[in-house]
């Protein structure tokens, strides 16, 4: 993960809430309002977390689910660059992921 990257990704996320991260697992964990939701890949890849709510967004845009989960993949799908550029989108994107992550919590 290059350290710009995931600048970048902290930066474009800012208009969500408030933003914590910590690196993690080679890459880079993003907390949104105290939840975590968001995860800055080793290769530079970012991915929210999918629900119900939010999945087929992911999946309409033909993006592909973040790997790993011993194979079975996990609950984060990759943010299409041009949401990542658009820090309003973003932030609605992200907002969603946040409440994807507290509802699979409960």
């Amino acid at each position: 993960m290059s350290p710009e990257f995931a600048d970048y990704v902290v930066e474009q996320m800012q208009e969500a809430g408030d933003i914590s991260s910590r690196k993690m697992f080679g890459g880079l964990g993003i907390y949104l309002d105290g939840t975590f939701c968001a995860i800055v890949g080793s290769s530079d890849r970012f991915y929210l977390r999918v629900g119900p709510g939010n999945i087929d967004d992911f999946k309409n845009a033909g993006m592909p689910q973040f790997p790993g989960g011993k194979g079975k993949g996990m609950p984060y799908y990759e943010v299409p660059l041009d949401v990542l550029e658009d820090p309003s989108e973003l932030a609605d994107w992200a907002r969603k992921a946040r409440d994807e992550a507290a509802a699979a919590k409960k």
